[in-house]
C-alpha cells in the first residue's frame, strides 16, 4: 500500500501519513501512476456530468479544468511553463537548467501555459463525458514510459526523483501498462489512437529534453503529463468517423 499512497503524495494534493513520506519511492511507486490517474480522472468526469446538467458546456469544462489544476498542485503545469521557457532558443544545457530553477516566468511560459489551459477547456466542452478518465491514465502513464526511457538523474544522487527511477525498467512499465491498456482497449479505436498519440507524445518530448537538457527533470516529466492530457482531449473532442 505505500507506493500507492507515495504516488498519491506525487501526483495529488491529498495528504498521506507522515510516515509513508517519510520513506524514499521506489520504482513500484512510479507503477501506480496511471491508477492515481484513473481515480483523479474518474472524479473529474462524475464532476463534469454534473455541471453538464447545470451550466453550458463550456462552463462546466472550465469548473472542471480548474479543480482538474488545484487538484494536482497545477505541479504538471508548471512543467510544462518552465520547459516552454528553458527548451527553445539557442542556449547550453547548463543555461537551460538555470531557467527551469528560475522562479520568474518568461513569456514563452505564459503562452504555453494559457495555451495549454485553453487547450484543455475547449477540448473538454467538446469531448464525452467520460474522457477525462482516459487523459488522467495515460497522461501519467506517458510519464511511467518517460521515466523509463530517460531516468530522473541528479549528480548528487539526491531528491526523491533519484530514487524513483532507481531500477526502473520492462517489468515495472509492463505492471504499469495494464490498466491504461485495458481503459483505452474500452474506449474501442479511439481509445487506441490516445494510447499510441500518449506514448509518441512522452517519448517525443524525452527525446527533445534528452538533447537539450544534461538530464531529466521534475519539470519534464510535468510537462509530458500535460502535454500527453492535452492530445488526449483534443483526439477525444474529434467528430466520429462516418
Amino acid at each position: 500500500m505505500t507506493p500507492f499512497l507515495q504516488a498519491l503524495s506525487f501526483l495529488t494534493v491529498l495528504r498521506v501519513p507522515a510516515s509513508v513520506v517519510a520513506k524514499p519511492p521506489g520504482p513500484w511507486t512510479a507503477v501506480w501512476f496511471p491508477v492515481i490517474g484513473a481515480l483523479l480522472g474518474g472524479g473529474l468526469a462524475a464532476l463534469l456530468a454534473g455541471l453538464r446538467l447545470a451550466f453550458p458546456p463550456l462552463v462546466g469544462a472550465g469548473l472542471t479544468v480548474a479543480l482538474w489544476i488545484l487538484a494536482t498542485g497545477a505541479i504538471h503545469l508548471d512543467g510544462l511553463i518552465d520547459c516552454a521557457d528553458a527548451l527553445p532558443g539557442l542556449r547550453t544545457p547548463e543555461e537551460r537548467m538555470r531557467i527551469l530553477k528560475d522562479p520568474t516566468v518568461g513569456a514563452y511560459g505564459v503562452a504555453a501555459g494559457a495555451c495549454g489551459v485553453l487547450l484543455k477547456v475547449a477540448a473538454t466542452a467538446a469531448a464525452p463525458v467520460w474522457t477525462p478518465v482516459l487523459a488522467g491514465t495515460l497522461g501519467r502513464w506517458a510519464c511511467l514510459v518517460a521515466m523509463v526511457a530517460q531516468p530522473y538523474h541528479r549528480r548528487d544522487g539526491q531528491g526523491s526523483g533519484s530514487t524513483l527511477t532507481l531500477g526502473l525498467g520492462g517489468r515495472h512499465l509492463l505492471a504499469g501498462s495494464l490498466v491504461p491498456a485495458g481503459i483505452a482497449l474500452a474506449a474501442g479505436w479511439v481509445g487506441v489512437a490516445m494510447l499510441a498519440a500518449a506514448a509518441l507524445a512522452a517519448l517525443g518530448f524525452a527525446r527533445l529534453a534528452a538533447h537539450r537538457l544534461p538530464a531529466a527533470t521534475g519539470d519534464v516529466y510535468g510537462a509530458i503529463i500535460e502535454t500527453a492530457e492535452i492530445a488526449t482531449l483534443c483526439l477525444s473532442s474529434t467528430p466520429p468517423l462516418p
